[in-house]
């Protein structure tokens, strides 16, 4: 008889309980849950890398233009590229003009100013 009972009560352990379960599910939500905030703080750190990279890409135009006419014809001013606030100022050395570039844009819903400086000869 002993040998009898003792395969039932194996078989009736066999898989998992309703509390195990419950207790499974939660830890999977709340890793769930952990990987799309992780995921939507990525997605904006993502887009303020573009928009910083595109800045210093209009700041780097914007001295390439300047750098390829003559020094007689660099003027101060200001624009709009490709939705960044770009300005431009010189100040005229003895052999050289000095350039800065500053640019505005929106990263992490602020906007943010980066200056790019450079030295041209005349």
């Amino acid at each position: 008889m002993r040998n009898h009972r003792t395969p039932n009560r194996l078989r009736a352990r066999r898989g998992f309980t309703l509390v195990e379960l419950l207790v499974a599910l939660m830890i999977f939500s709340v890793g769930a849950l952990a990987m799309v905030a992780t995921s939507a703080n990525v997605m904006t750190l993502i887009t303020a890398s573009k928009n910083r990279a595109q800045a210093a890409s209009v700041a780097q135009a914007r001295l390439e233009r300047l750098r390829s006419v003559a020094c007689t014809a660099h003027t101060s001013d200001s624009a709009v590229t490709r939705g960044i606030n770009e300005s431009w100022s010189l100040v005229k050395l003895a052999r050289s003009d000095d350039v800065t570039v500053r640019v505005s844009f929106v990263a992490n819903r602020r906007t943010q100013t980066r200056i790019y400086r450079s030295f041209f000869e005349c």
